[in-house]
């Protein structure tokens, strides 16, 4: 079912793309339509969650977590809705590679620690390469439209650099803009929308932080060694929701998890 839903989702995100490049004035209200779809999604997991865990994830709550915490790459969340408050069994988070050896982070330490340009890294590489095979990156379609992404790119570590980490709801409230969220204010404005901006999360079945969106802030926030930056978690391995509930009701939790950033805030039961 979820597959089917999946699919139907894509197929309808495709269409309404078109739909976009044919008439750019529909955007906004094909913004707030899918606003609406993801917000409901979301809405009925959480309603579900409810009935069935003593901690129901909070699908749109960030916790405050070190950046070098976060090792591995997990499952790719997109759209993110799709995976806001799951709670998924399996081996989805075994293995996983190092957020450390992914291109984008390695063109990240070449360019703001070695000075290396953008253009003379492996990463640039690849996006112009698949941009010209005519695929799409980041909303880019050609290599200028690139090289001025990786121009926002600078401005974003400047401004974290200097006015440290700030969310998108901190931003939306503020005359602060981001250089790389889209089409501004007027997507902000929605709140699926300004979600998608911040560095997202999965947790294994032991605790374990894995990667699953938000490169460019999460290797900003390495780079420049901050102590602490606000994550959505997404979803949850199903060992992982025991822990949680054991941890509301009182039961006893291993004290390795006791000071887990996923367990902060909740109401510890009484026994």
């Amino acid at each position: 079912m979820q597959a089917v839903a999946s699919a139907v989702d894509d197929r309808l995100r495709a269409v309404g793309q078109r739909l976009v490049d044919r008439h750019p004035r529909w955007e906004s209200a094909l913004l707030r339509a899918r606003d609406g779809y993801a917000r409901a999604t979301v809405r009925l997991r959480w309603l579900a969650n409810r009935l069935r865990y003593a901690a129901p994830p909070a699908p749109y709550r960030l916790v405050n977590v070190d950046p070098a915490a976060i090792e591995r790459v997990g499952p790719v969340a997109s759209p993110k809705f799709k995976h806001a408050g799951a709670v998924v069994g399996g081996d989805w988070d075994r293995g996983g590679d190092p957020f450390a050896e992914m291109d984008v982070f390695r063109a990240y330490e070449r360019h703001f620690e070695q000075g290396v340009p953008w253009q003379a890294t492996a990463f640039y590489d690849r996006v112009v390469g698949q941009i010209e095979a005519g695929s799409p990156q980041w909303g880019c379609r050609t290599r200028r439209e690139f090289d001025a992404r990786c121009d926002q790119l600078d401005e974003l570590y400047e401004r974290i650099d200097e006015d440290g980490y700030r969310t998108q709801e901190e931003l939306h409230a503020g005359a602060a803009s981001d250089p790389i969220e889209g089409n501004g204010r007027s997507r902000r404005a929605l709140k699926t929308e300004r979600f998608k901006h911040e560095i997202a999360v999965h947790v294994g079945r032991d605790g374990d932080l894995l990667f699953a969106d938000g490169r460019n802030r999460l290797s900003i926030a390495k780079l420049l060694d901050l102590d602490a930056v606000p994550v959505r978690v997404l979803r949850r391995h199903r060992r992982w929701q025991a822990v949680r509930d054991a941890w509301v009701r009182g039961d006893p939790v291993p004290a390795a998890h006791r000071d887990h950033p996923d367990l902060a805030g909740l109401e510890r039961g009484d026994r």
